[in-house]
């Protein structure tokens, strides 16, 4: 197989898939659940639930696209298109249709839950075959990591970008004209569907001939058992199941910092939407430079590391809040705004490290999936990744819906209650700093650096080979161990993780 070498255009390409994963996340973990209680008078609960309804259904989604899209070669328009670059180019038109529709006021609970719905599908459609680009370009850890970061930083520029599209509608048409939020979906999808286009075209994959598939795709019934094995298999793999946990719960994080921050802003500080938006968008850009430091973090020391520092970051950042809240009544609304954008931009940089390192991770997990299995199984890495990335918005919508209602919170109220506020509050400050505290204990036992990734990778290249299992290093054996989960002579295919009855398959050790 013929290597191909990552050129500038190609990162180019991988990093504008962000405009889909980030620019619209942002853009609707701010605005939409504010949209639907504060504009078309939908309670809190109930708006909570349009978002965990539907990413929840749509999370089973996530792994059998995966599968759909590791077999899609073995047809023409596979191989024609690309396994992975198909789904990509498919989702231009559909996300101009259906995100703006999102953004219409007017509709009930059902209409925007069964709207989001469809939405939730064709996001995944992209995001499911799009981040296994660099899986399929290059396993050059390098090359892999200089994707992936172009990738986050572009996922930065493009939320900085969709943040100010609000700022703009309301300042054009006013503060109380909901049409304002109509305009501000319409024109991201437009970005979006232009940069889905920009991704297929300077995006490659692995050459149809030198995909090896295993097995024949059989009935609907074996697909379905496949696909489920696939999965559980996936879970047996020790770096993925802390990899998988880290995942969530940043997950939940962040689209809580998120979304709980519009409504800090406006009914705790009461201050506008326009400068919500501003807020948000300056100190996500902010971020955009301060990404490079955990880039490198990450790179030289792993994802657990780096994350010591996100904790640290983020907390100080969640008890200035607080003070801004206790002293904003003696302060000029002036200062209010310089100081919370201060803050802001203290809490972005924690977050931007916190969405970084679970990005940087996954495209290792194949990798150390081969070393198990002896198969490239990226498709199903990322579908399951996706799904925990699904459940995590889906249990933010229940937590913010459902931590507002139990405070009080009232729907279409210009102002709130003190209890309402204080619920506002607790979801801003105290829910934030218990899910960092839950991260840093599952991130301490995932030993994944660029030393043993090496290791790993370069004794799978060996065993293919040819070479014998018996001149292993302590060193690689130690490596490959710690991040499979499984004992050494366990690896390469001498299990049943993939359910062929090896001859020396036993179970996993627990480690």
């Amino acid at each position: 197989m013929k290597q191909r070498k990552v050129t500038w255009w190609n990162v180019l390409g991988y990093a504008c898939l962000n405009f889909l994963g980030g620019g619209t996340q942002a853009l609707s973990s701010a605005f939409l659940m504010f949209f639907y209680t504060a504009a078309c008078d939908i309670p809190a609960v109930q708006a909570g639930l349009i978002f965990t309804v539907a990413r929840l259904i749509d999370a089973v989604g996530n792994p059998v696209m995966g599968f759909i899209s590791d077999n899609f070669g073995r047809n023409a328009i596979g191989r024609r298109f690309g396994r992975r670059r198909f789904f990509i180019l498919m989702g231009a038109p559909l996300v101009l249709v259906t995100y703006p529709i999102l953004w219409t006021p007017g509709h009930t609970f059902t209409f925007y839950l069964v709207a989001n719905m469809i939405y939730e599908m064709v996001f995944t459609t992209v995001m499911v075959p799009g981040p296994t680009l660099p899986a399929e370009m290059t396993q050059v850890a390098s090359e892999k990591t200089k994707l992936v970061s172009a990738k986050q930083y572009c996922g930065t520029f493009a939320s900085t970008i969709a943040l100010l599209f609000p700022a703009f509608f309301f300042q054009r048409l006013g503060e109380g004209n909901v049409d304002a939020y109509f305009y501000t979906g319409l024109s991201y999808a437009i970005v979006t569907a232009v940069s889905l286009l920009v991704v297929y075209a300077l995006t490659y994959e692995r050459a149809p001939e030198d995909i090896h598939y295993t097995d024949k795709m059989g009935s609907v019934h074996h697909v379905l058992l496949k696909l489920v094995n696939d999965v559980f298999a996936s879970m047996r793999i020790r770096a993925f199941r802390l990899h998988a946990g880290m995942m969530l719960f940043i997950g939940i994080y962040k689209n809580l910092a998120a979304g709980v921050f519009t409504y800090y802003v406006i009914y705790a500080l009461s201050l506008t939407k326009s400068a919500t938006s501003i807020i948000t968008s300056v100190s996500t850009l902010v971020a955009f430079v301060a990404l490079a430091i955990f880039i490198t973090l990450c790179y030289r020391y792993g994802g657990p590391f780096a994350f010591k520092i996100v904790g640290v970051i983020v907390t100080v950042s969640l008890v200035g809040y607080y003070a801004l809240y206790v002293g904003q009544f003696g302060m000029e609304e002036h200062m209010v705004i310089v100081w919370l954008t201060i803050l802001a931009i203290v809490n972005n940089i924690g977050k931007a490290g916190a969405d970084y390192i679970p990005v940087f991770q996954l495209p290792f997990m194949a990798d150390i999936d081969e070393a198990v299995t002896m198969e490239r199984r990226e498709g199903i890495f990322t579908g399951v990744n996706g799904l925990l990335s699904k459940v995590a918005s889906a249990m933010e919508g229940f937590l913010l819906g459902v931590g507002l209602a139990a405070f009080g919170f009232e729907k279409g109220a210009g102002t709130q209650t003190a209890s309402a506020i204080n619920g506002v509050l607790f979801m801003t400050i105290v829910v934030p700093i218990v899910l960092c505290v839950i991260i840093y204990f599952i991130s301490r036992n995932l030993k994944l650096t660029k030393e043993t990734h090496k290791l790993l990778v370069d004794e799978v290249h060996r065993i293919k080979a040819g070479g014998s299992m018996a001149d292993v290093t302590p060193e690689t054996r130690a490596a490959v161990e710690a991040l499979t989960g499984w004992k050494y002579e366990q690896c390469f295919g001498h299990n049943n993780v993939m359910h062929r009855q090896a001859e020396n398959a036993t179970e996993p050790a627990h480690q």
